[in-house]
């Protein structure tokens, strides 16, 4: 009785462990395109050029960066998220360009004297 009585509680610890480690293994699952596609938000949400010229544009990566993560999480679709990435990417390259343009529209309407 005692025997039987240790051989389920070993099987019960053993069954608690696996899925501790199946629970932990799922949650460190990454993207890597979305990975990729969030570090690329981040640097150019930290760059204060882009910041200030192309906020409105930024804020459209950041709305589909957050749907990436949300399908990922939600979904696990990588087809799906792996699309979404590339347009965050692609939306980050669109901020990047539209705040380097006004940039530059804005030191060109310098007066010559201030340059």
């Amino acid at each position: 009785m005692r025997l039987n009585r240790s051989l389920h509680f070993i099987e019960l610890l053993v069954a608690g462990f696996l899925i501790a480690a199946l629970v932990t293994s799922c949650t460190a699952v990454q993207n890597p395109a979305l990975e990729a596609a969030r570090e690329s938000y981040q640097k150019a949400r930290r760059d204060p050029l882009i910041a200030r010229n192309a906020g409105a544009a930024l804020d459209r990566a950041e709305q589909t960066l957050q749907t990436a993560d949300r399908i990922w999480t939600e979904e696990g679709d990588v087809a799906e998220v792996e699309h979404l990435s590339y347009i965050v990417e692609k939306r980050v390259e669109i901020a990047r360009l539209i705040a380097e343009r006004r940039s530059a529209r804005d030191e060109m309407q310098q007066p010559r004297s201030s340059r």
